[in-house]
């Protein structure tokens, strides 16, 4: 009898997937038992390679790269691990009616005791499709003539397609030394992206101007590399960047605060009018928010803080009272994906899946349903029973979706400034900014976690 391993962390979100270059964006998968290659384990987690279960079926690779093959890893009690190995061994080799072992994050079920399935982060598959440096364990940046096509600021997008529009990063801020940053200053930020020079920041506008700060000064304020300082009521003036449908975003963000005051970061970009604004309310911590331009409506806003929609529980800013490198969080990295469908993504450092928000466009209806029962009673008895009957009536209200319907996540992205959203000096950006940029397209769940997880290796404070 043919068997077969099926592992589930959540239901799915959005289009199907087929690879995953880190495990995390693989909602569902089964894999025939018979393909196991080899079975190893770490403290709590127990690893499993499969032969011939890649997305591709020929590969030319450049000398050093391979493609890993495909391997999920399951979460365990620790000191069990070598059971639960013998465990999925006997079940691979003899005879039994039973043909399917089922891990299930969603149901918090497991056909093993030991094993843990309470979390999204305790079944990992990574289906891979990109080549990775043998020596590094890093993506492969390609053979020598190539190798630096796809780097931008340190960070390697992978392919030409996911470089950025816009990137503003570490080696394109001048001068670096505490300069504000303002239209008589010599300080800008110059664009890296493929937009070009049409798109450097020249422009500081606000009581305080946005300055410039050295490694020295950056260290101290939460990031391991050079950074922008945005003090109250400042902002930088960008040239338009508009994109329409899906897009990525991503940004990191210096906090050397204690997190104990329960703030949120404020409002970070926006455009002049104010109706594009995000990612987060000064207000509430553990908050994502967003609205686009041509819209009026409130900004959807959603808790990180829960685990909804397959999603993995986060907060930020740290609410933790320590300011030592290394027992508190410092810097803090998001992507922002909207895909083709206008589903609206969260991911964090970790390149965990923190917020999920359904589309709604102008395509979309908005539906009240609402329901009464009247019970009722036989006028027949039956075995000295009343017979109890049920109507229900329901009434549907279908609205038409306008540009003042609350949580759309249509509409242009209209980036015009960083720091704030229109003139809202209340709820702007008060921290460091080490890098902004965007992609004029949605480059998938597995691009968007790598791309989280190097910015914040790139990044982070050394201890």
């Amino acid at each position: 009898m043919k068997k077969f391993f099926l592992f589930r962390r959540s239901d799915p979100l959005g289009p199907i997937k087929r690879f995953s270059e880190n495990g995390k964006d693989i909602s569902i998968l089964g894999i025939p038992a018979d393909q196991i290659a080899f079975i190893t384990a770490g403290r709590g987690q127990v690893n499993l390679t499969f032969n011939n279960a890649g997305v591709y079926e020929d590969n030319e690779l450049f000398v050093g790269d391979s493609i890993e093959k495909t391997n999920v890893s399951i979460a365990c009690e620790a000191g069990t691990e070598i059971n639960l190995i013998e465990r999925i061994m006997s079940f691979v080799s003899r005879e039994t009616t039973k043909s399917v072992l089922k891990f299930d994050v969603l149901s918090d079920t497991s056909p093993f005791e030991n094993v843990i399935t309470s979390s999204v982060t305790d079944i990992q598959s990574k289906i891979k499709s990109q080549p990775t440096e043998r020596v590094t364990q890093k993506i492969s940046s390609g053979d020598v003539g190539a190798r630096f096509a796809n780097i931008i600021g340190e960070i390697n997008f992978g392919a030409r397609d996911n470089k950025p529009f816009v990137d503003y990063n570490h080696q394109s801020m001048h001068p670096v030394d505490n300069t504000d940053i303002v239209a008589t200053a010599a300080a800008h930020w110059r664009n890296a992206g493929t937009g070009g020079a049409a798109f450097n920041i020249t422009t500081g506008v606000g009581s305080d101007a946005v300055t410039t700060q050295t490694e020295a000064t950056a260290a101290a304020v939460g990031l391991g590399q050079i950074c922008a300082q945005f003090g109250v009521n400042s902002r930088l003036t960008v040239p338009d960047v508009t994109i329409k449908d899906d897009y990525t975003m991503y940004f990191v963000i210096g906090d050397p605060g204690a997190g104990s005051s329960g703030d949120g970061f404020g409002l970070l970009f926006g455009d002049v009018a104010g109706e594009t604004l995000g990612f987060s309310t000064l207000s509430n911590p553990d908050v994502f928010t967003m609205r686009h331009d041509g819209l009026d409506g409130d900004p959807f806003k959603v808790k990180t803080s829960t685990r909804t929609n397959g999603t993995e529980s986060y907060q930020f800013p740290d609410r933790s009272s320590s300011t030592t490198v290394g027992e508190r969080q410092f810097c803090y990295v998001f992507i922002i994906r909207r895909d083709k469908e206008f589903n609206m993504y969260l991911y964090n450092h970790e390149g965990e899946l923190v917020a999920f928000v359904p589309a709604l466009t102008a395509l979309s209806k908005t539906k009240t349903i609402i329901e009464k029962e009247i019970k009722s009673k036989s006028a027949e008895k039956t075995k000295g029973l009343y017979d109890k009957t049920l109507e229900k009536i329901s009434i549907k209200e279908i609205s038409k979706v306008t540009t003042g319907t609350p949580g759309r996540t249509d509409g242009n992205l209209l980036i015009q400034q960083l720091g704030t959203a229109g003139n809202d000096a209340v709820n702007g950006f008060t921290g460091t900014l080490g890098r902004f940029g965007v992609i004029k397209r949605d480059i998938g769940d597995a691009s968007c976690s790598q791309l989280a997880q190097d910015l914040y290796e790139l990044y982070k404070p050394s201890i």
